[in-house]
């Protein structure tokens, strides 16, 4: 895909990884979408922030009602909002586990939703789905978290074989501990962190691959 003539969408972007990534595509002359529950102070004449609640479907419908109303289609989807919650399970409120399958799986069905008949009539497009090595291998006190993670990813492989037919990939990352706003209420503490930046140039690397390459997955770990 090249970027700079890429319509994007990034959720959860107001911080960590997002907000990277929305940075970095912007620079590369896309124009980019930032859907993020609150107002982000970074400014750029190509990114332009939407304030939206991704659990909320006429939020997220609104939101890409105004995408769609500027543009044909759109060409790149990230689902990158998420959160953790950790415990054991007889402790989890199950309100917080609505709220977390909420924002960590049903949000990324509710955009993808939105975006694949533009992506289908065209032949292409890109989803990336922003998943985690807890999708991959379950913890104690993750059950709530992995379980949404897990599902993630099965919710990714279902659609990449439902729609590369189509000629639109679907990719999932799946990225370890990373410097972001994600540890500091969990009470975990990671012994190492790697880079937002870094995380996010690995998956613009990936999404700028040409389109006749299919990137299944990707996995980071700290080094």
């Amino acid at each position: 895909m090249i970027i700079k003539e890429c319509i994007a969408v990034v959720t959860g972007a107001s911080s960590g990884i997002g907000l990277e990534l929305c940075r970095l595509m912007a620079a590369e002359g896309a124009e980019v979408y930032g859907l993020c529950r609150r107002p982000v102070p970074h400014d750029h004449p190509r990114i332009s922030w939407l304030q939206t609640d991704v659990t909320d479907r006429l939020a997220v419908d609104r939101a890409f009602d105004t995408v769609l109303k500027r543009h044909r289609a759109v060409d790149l989807l990230v689902n990158n909002a998420g959160f953790g919650l950790f415990g054991s399970v007889e402790t989890l409120d199950p309100d917080e586990w609505q709220r977390l399958l909420a924002t960590n799986l049903t949000a990324p069905f509710l955009c993808t939703r939105r975006v694949v008949p533009g992506m289908k009539e065209r032949k292409r497009g890109t989803i990336v789905n922003i998943s985690s090595i807890a999708g991959k291998r379950g913890f104690a006190n993750g059950s709530a978290y992995c379980a949404s993670k897990f599902a993630l990813n099965g919710f990714s492989e279902s659609l990449r074989e439902e729609l590369r037919g189509e000629g639109i990939r679907v990719c999932s990352i799946n990225p370890g501990s990373t410097a972001t706003e994600f540890f500091q209420h969990t009470g975990i503490e990671p012994k190492k962190l790697m880079r937002t930046e870094d995380v996010a140039r690995a998956i613009l690397s990936l999404i700028e691959l040409p389109d006749d390459i299919l990137p299944d997955q990707l996995v980071l770990r700290p080094l």
